[in-house]
């Protein structure tokens, strides 16, 4: 299987610019042949959800502008080390970074989504009807991009 695949579906997490890998989502695309989400869904991550449907603090926003790619600020400071307590949305995302849902930047203060993995588990997290517009926009942009490498001017143009 492609090394370039691997990196972008399963890199993105770094110590001491040392790149880290998904060892269980890398081992079980190499035995299944398919790169594919292989990350294990857990509890936190869906007691989580209900703040990003209700877009607590601006967390629905900030997790569709790093679905599209953005890094976004993030205050690391403010979380109180518990999977309960949460005040902000930078409470929330500094979870997310714990549980390896995102990466972080401690010099930049930046959050994103690591690699395809993850940008795939955030997308299957918003496949409900409270998200509607979001994937259609997403559907949307990929078929447009799909046209444009395909050099289908006529039918970009639509």
């Amino acid at each position: 299987m492609s090394f370039e695949q691997t990196k972008d579906w399963y890199d993105g997490y770094t110590v001491n610019g040392i790149s880290i890998y998904n060892p269980r989502s890398v081992t079980s695309a190499m035995m299944n042949g398919i790169f594919d989400s292989y990350w294990t869904q857990t509890e936190t991550y869906e007691a989580l959800k209900m703040y990003i449907v209700r877009n607590e603090n601006g967390l629905r926003d900030k997790i569709i502008r790093m679905i599209a790619g953005e890094h976004i600020s993030i205050n690391t400071k403010t979380f109180q080390n518990d999977m309960c307590t949460f005040e902000t949305a930078d409470d929330i995302l500094t979870l997310l970074v714990h549980l390896g849902y995102l990466t972080c930047d401690f010099d930049t203060k930046t959050a994103w989504i690591p690699n395809k993995e993850g940008r795939q588990e955030f997308l299957n997290s918003i496949q409900g009807q409270e998200f509607q517009n979001v994937n259609n926009a997403i559907h949307r942009s990929d078929k447009l991009l799909q046209l444009t490498l395909a050099q289908n001017a006529e039918k970009v143009e639509l």
